[in-house]
């Protein structure tokens, strides 16, 4: 009788941790979802919204049984002795307190990763780990309520603590300890809850358990997003970081074949034309990879009120400026080893194949031209390994924080969290190009324009003001947000000054082409405005190419084309190299005289000629015909295209990176997945 009494209690017990847990889970959703609401379709959506909190009940009912089951497991076998049930009874209230706590901080967590990066939480949140460890905790510290966060996870603490307490003295009480059940009556019960628990954690009774394609309940993306809890979502994303660090091998067959679909050749190999200009002088080449320099933000640049390019301004007006265009990834290091090697797995330079060097390196046709390859750093070197991983891959210096330093002590004093500012770094730049004596690519990458956004004490700011749009995209008051514009304004005029002491160079301004763009979007600011579907994601491309190498090539400069990350350096090889094979999956120059195919890919959503899609979306938004830097505001579903493609691509690109680093697999075999 003992022991069918305390499980009785412990019973009513779990379910009521159960029930507070959930409730939890149940509460943040809603709040989410009242969060995101303002993006969706006012009416036609019921359904919807209905399988997003039915789907979702059903992953906070999943994580919310694993968690508990351990109580249950351990209840269940001390229940039989009086005295480790009532140590048992407080541990249990100890854990239950725990659990709240945490579903807390992980609700208000995922509600601000997707604040910053438009997601649920993703793979890429081990990304920011992996950077600087004291710069991502002074990100958070800085940029989002730590301290309220906490205390509302201590309030819910404490009230699961009085909860349970009092349901311990009150509700528990009203259990009858002389209630006889027949031993196979508490068997079957003991079972019966067993057996339960391990369903409601399946989630299911098919065949399959609850898994992530569950999460897929809308063709509106903020809908799926608030779908699964953030437990589900680091679980999925753990697998996914698994995944990403083991690479099997893939047979030629399939490699072929997936070139064949994307490309339409059996090899990714293409070749410049001969030109006896370049031959005779061959120019530095400059690619700047600017953080955060997204068009999201630049498309509120307006004078007088708003200064967002500084001395860039005149440059972007006299060169060549393509705005439909799609950074490669939504993160920094993701987008440069996609760029540098079209790798889709961004953290290589720092997996078991960090030593393989790969044949499909952007540098490789400038080396193989005699030039000499460097890259430059805002701040430190071995920030994902890259001062180690460069230098495989063909780099013959890797600069940094320390070099710039070195030259310019006086930064330390403005230097922030992530390195020193972007005004030193570009004076560094001209200094490596007057000192050049062999033709150079300068690969740079900043870093001021990154949260915790910090503006040099040096520097004069120009004017900004928040419009209403950005204040109901972006998740910052305004005197945020008035920063964020700052430090884009700062970043902007450091490149303009850097291009500026190019072209008053006699030495450089006609042998220097320029190249620019951005790391990816500015985050914090919404990706799920309807109208604004295609341009979310964007960042400019700008191509400043000295008037004699225009003189002696063949171009057409259409600004409407569209592209992305993939075809910059096919563009900067034909103004830069003679007659030179190079490797690209599918990126074009867009100068060409005959047209390019017009497709824009970034990781999460691609933009063409048509409109704006997700990947993997059966629909899209089109362009408004006025101003095809905005889509229209309802989705098309009849779709004049294959949505298909970014996951065609993305698998080309998987496909290549692993005939890279491993032996090619027999012929007709399928590599595992």
């Amino acid at each position: 009788m003992k022991y069918q009494s305390r499980f009785r209690q412990l019973s009513l017990l779990l379910l009521q941790f159960f029930v507070f847990s959930f409730s939890i889970l149940l509460i943040s959703r809603y709040l989410f979802f009242i969060s995101v609401q303002g993006s969706l379709p006012e009416q036609g959506i019921g359904d919807d919204i209905w399988r997003a909190f039915f789907v979702g009940g059903r992953f906070d009912a999943k994580v919310t049984a694993i968690a508990y089951s351990p109580l249950l497991l351990s209840g269940l076998m001390v229940a039989a002795f009086h005295r480790a049930y009532q140590r048992w009874l407080k541990f249990a209230v100890g854990y239950h307190v725990v659990i709240a706590s945490l579903y807390v901080v992980g609700c208000i967590c995922n509600y601000y990763y997707y604040q910053t990066y438009g997601s649920y939480v993703d793979l890429f949140v081990f990304g920011l780990w992996e950077d600087d460890s004291k710069a991502v905790l002074i990100n958070i510290w800085q940029d989002y309520p730590v301290i309220r966060g906490l205390l509302l996870a201590m309030a819910v603490g404490l009230l699961a603590y009085l909860s349970s307490r009092w349901f311990l003295r009150g509700a528990l009480g009203l259990v009858n300890p002389r209630a006889y059940w027949h031993w196979g009556v508490t068997s079957l019960a003991v079972l019966s809850m067993v057996l339960v628990t391990f369903v409601v954690a399946r989630g299911t009774l098919d065949s399959h358990p609850l898994k992530r394609y569950h999460a897929s309940v809308s063709q509106y993306r903020p809908l799926n997003m608030i779908t699964p809890n953030v437990f589900m979502a680091l679980d999925w994303a753990t697998s996914d970081y698994k995944e990403q660090r083991r690479f099997e091998p893939v047979s030629e067959n399939e490699l072929t074949a997936q070139m064949e679909k994307i490309l339409g050749q059996p090899t990714p190999v293409y070749h410049t034309p001969n030109n006896a200009y370049l031959e005779q002088h061959p120019p530095h080449v400059v690619m700047a990879m600017m953080e955060g320099m997204g068009m999201n933000i630049m498309v509120e640049d307006r004078l007088p009120e708003n200064d967002l390019l500084g001395s860039l301004r005149p440059h972007l007006e006299q060169g060549f400026l393509f705005r439909r265009f799609m950074a490669g990834t939504s993160g920094t290091i993701d987008s440069i080893v996609m760029t540098l090697f079209h790798s889709p797995v961004a953290t290589i330079s720092h997996s078991s194949v960090q030593n393989k060097a790969l044949r499909g390196s952007a540098i490789l046709p400038y080396k193989r031209a005699g030039y000499r390859v460097a890259f430059l750093y805002g701040g430190n070197g071995m920030w994902r390994n890259l001062s180690n991983y460069l230098p495989v891959q063909g780099f013959d210096r890797v600069y940094d924080e320390n070099d710039i330093l070195e030259v310019f002590p006086e930064a330390a004093q403005y230097s922030g969290t992530w390195g020193v500012p972007d005004g030193y770094l570009f004076r560094f730049a001209n200094r490596i190009l007057e000192s050049a004596e062999e033709p150079t690519l300068l690969f740079i990458m900043t870093v001021t324009n990154h949260s915790p956004y910090k503006v040099p004490a040096y520097y004069d700011a120009k004017p900004v003001a928040v419009s209403k749009r950005l204040s109901s995209l972006m998740g910052f008051e305004e005197k945020q947000a008035e920063v964020v514009l700052t430090t884009y304004q700062y970043a902007s005029d450091a490149l303009g000054q850097f291009i500026d002491r190019i072209k008053r160079s006699e030495q450089l301004k006609d042998n220097t082409v320029i190249a620019v763009t951005g790391d990816h979007r500015v985050r914090h600011v919404s990706t799920e405005e309807s109208t604004e579907y295609g341009l979310a994601y964007a960042v400019p491309f700008y191509l400043s190419i000295p008037e004699p190498i225009l003189s002696n090539t063949t171009y057409r400069y259409d600004p409407m084309r569209i592209g992305s990350h993939r075809d910059m350096f096919p563009t900067l090889y034909h103004f830069s190299l003679s007659d030179q094979d190079y490797i690209t999956l599918g990126g074009e120059n867009l100068l060409a005289t005959e047209g390019v195919s017009n497709i824009g890919y970034n990781a999460e959503r691609v933009i063409n000629q048509y409109g704006a899609f997700s990947r993997g979306a059966e629909w899209y938004y089109p362009w408004v015909k006025d101003n095809p830097l905005y889509s229209g505001p309802e989705p098309e579903a009849q779709v004049p295209f294959s949505t298909r493609w970014a996951e065609e691509y993305h698998r080309l690109q998987d496909y290549y990176l692993r005939s890279q680093v491993l032996p090619m697999a027999q012929q007709g075999l399928r590599a595992a997945r």
